[in-house]
């Protein structure tokens, strides 16, 4: 029974002191290629995520790894004309460990995204699942 409890306690400590990003965190956006996939514009997705992360948290982004607390770790390819798959990866950027992985999601061409299918992929997953993760960051 000592065991079960002190186990128990242990986990419970362990979720506590876990990294979590916070309101006034730094973070820095990385895009990562997908070997064996057709990859998007590096530069271009990391500005479409910037985007979101500048308009819909109180997060910064940094120019440096050095600088920031967590690191997005992006990935966004093409699968047919228009369409996009993408994920984001939140790492603490001191031990490089992953604290959230995010699914690949879907993105199409449409009129609400500005015809981009890379920028519905990054706003589904970053207001559908980093959001929805992390809900402490939003604005």
């Amino acid at each position: 029974m000592k065991t079960i409890i002190t186990t128990f306690i242990f986990s419970i400590i362990t979720l506590i002191v876990s990294a979590q990003l916070s309101a006034s965190d730094n973070v820095y956006l990385q895009f990562q290629d997908t070997d064996g996939e057709v990859n998007v514009d590096g530069n271009d997705a990391c500005e479409m995520l910037k985007s979101y992360v500048l308009g819909k948290t109180s997060l910064s982004v940094v120019s440096n790894k050095e600088e920031s607390d967590y690191t997005f770790v992006l990935y966004v390819i093409e699968k047919n004309m228009g369409d996009r798959k993408g994920k984001i990866d939140v790492l603490d950027s001191k031990t490089n460990k992953i604290i959230f992985e995010s699914k690949w999601k879907r993105g199409t061409m449409n009129a609400l995204y500005g015809y981009s299918g890379t920028r519905h992929a990054i706003g589904r997953v970053f207001k559908g699942q980093v959001l929805k993760e992390f809900k402490q960051i939003k604005k």
